[in-house]
């Protein structure tokens, strides 16, 4: 009986800064999923000097059939577009890109982080973007769809070409002193919204008491930075990766360099830290309680027991809830519950009936209930979703 060879594995490589810990959890995701599948190899990285050689050549230097890279503007598109290889694009700067690209749900990251805004109280709300790159615009166009047409949005974030960090600090410096207080603000990067702060810091405003600030791609080392830890959109980075290696692999099977769809992984979540960690609200009672139930939220704390906390009878501070917030003294205990899990299924690995008595539910069932209700999804499937690069779409 005649034998079916198997074929070799593709030979791969991967093009991005690897200074940054996005790039870098996107080329683990790239590189686990081809280690898993057996169907890539990896050429060693490239060098600066080596690149400054011409990528032609090294692509026939190193016989690479297939190329994930970070490509950020048109020109760079079309040096890769004319290697006659398939590439695979991972950031999503490029308004119109001729190369299929797999990144995050920018609108959807965008949603998001006026949810978690307008949950601390925000009526006023400020973005910082990164002129006219796409991820910026489609994080933009969630954050202004969230928040709907009444709301208070002041927007800014034009590129200037020739702007030094210096012009470009003064510049956020005195958009910021024309905000109103109290502001929720979402800068689309981690690094814009340190300078945020730190501008926000020489005015005399309090983070997160005069202004919440939040970022996004969550890097380790920015969000640590200041003595005030920055909250921050988490990218899905190593799904990504894992859909751009297959991806990569379906083109390169295919044989042709083009003609795929992109795609959009869901996936984002908030890291929430200090700079967002407050309620905006003119009324005191309705302050403390909720800084009594975020303080208390895994031990189930009794409305009579907010109400106490808060200094007022318990019908007075459910009369303000609604009044300041839109919602119920139950709904903002059970909110602060779900956050709580959500950070314990997306860090830990811990059952779900321990996710449920750390949270201070009764059992598994009621638990996974409500999390469905508020959520739109199952615990279970919302670990993996964040865990595994579940959730995506093509466009």
């Amino acid at each position: 009986m005649k034998t079916t060879r198997p074929r070799p594995p593709f030979r791969v490589q991967v093009v991005v800064q690897e200074n940054l810990e996005y790039f870098r959890d996107i080329v683990l995701g790239v590189r686990r999923q081809g280690f898993a599948s057996g169907r890539m190899v990896f050429a060693d990285r490239w060098l600066d000097h080596e690149l400054a050689g011409g990528l032609r050549r090294l692509v026939r230097r190193d016989g690479i059939q297939g190329i994930v890279a970070a490509i950020h503007d048109p020109v760079q598109e079309r040096r890769f577009a004319g290697l006659g290889v398939p590439v695979v694009n991972v950031s999503n700067a490029i308004t119109r890109p001729r190369v299929p690209v797999v990144t995050q749900d920018d609108h959807a990251a965008g949603r998001l982080a006026a949810e978690h805004l307008r949950a601390c109280g925000c009526r006023t709300f400020g973005f910082w973007g990164q002129g006219r790159a796409s991820y910026s615009e489609e994080r933009l166009a969630g954050f202004q769809a969230e928040l709907g047409a009444r709301a208070t949005l002041s927007v800014e974030g034009r590129v200037h070409e020739a702007e030094t960090p210096q012009e470009l600090y003064a510049r956020m410096r005195a958009w910021l002193a024309r905000q109103v207080r109290p502001l929720g603000l979402f800068a689309v990067l981690d690094t814009y919204a340190l300078l945020l702060m730190r501008a926000a810091r020489e005015l005399g405003w309090r983070v997160p008491e005069d202004v919440a600030v939040l970022g996004a791609g969550n890097e380790d080392f920015w969000v640590e930075f200041e003595s005030v830890p920055l909250s921050s959109v988490r990218l899905p980075a190593r799904q990504i990766g894992h859909e751009a290696a297959l991806l990569l692999d379906r083109m390169m099977t295919r044989g042709a360099p083009g003609g795929e769809a992109g795609v959009r992984v869901a996936g984002a979540k908030i890291a929430a830290r200090r700079s967002t960690d407050v309620i905006f609200v003119e009324d005191e009672a309705v302050a403390r309680a909720v800084r009594f139930i975020r303080e208390h939220a895994t031990e189930n704390p009794y409305v009579d027991a907010v109400a106490k906390a808060a200094g007022v009878s318990r019908s007075a501070l459910q009369a303000k809830f609604r009044a300041s917030l839109g919602r119920t003294l139950l709904d903002e205990i059970q909110r602060a519950r779900i956050v709580t899990a959500q950070a314990l299924l997306a860090e830990t690995e811990l059952a779900m009936s321990a996710v449920a008595e750390r949270c201070g539910f009764p059992n598994s069932q009621r638990f996974s209930v409500l999390f469905r209700q508020l959520i739109g999804t199952s615990p279970s499937a919302y670990r993996r979703n964040f865990k595994g690069g579940k959730g995506l779409h093509h466009r």
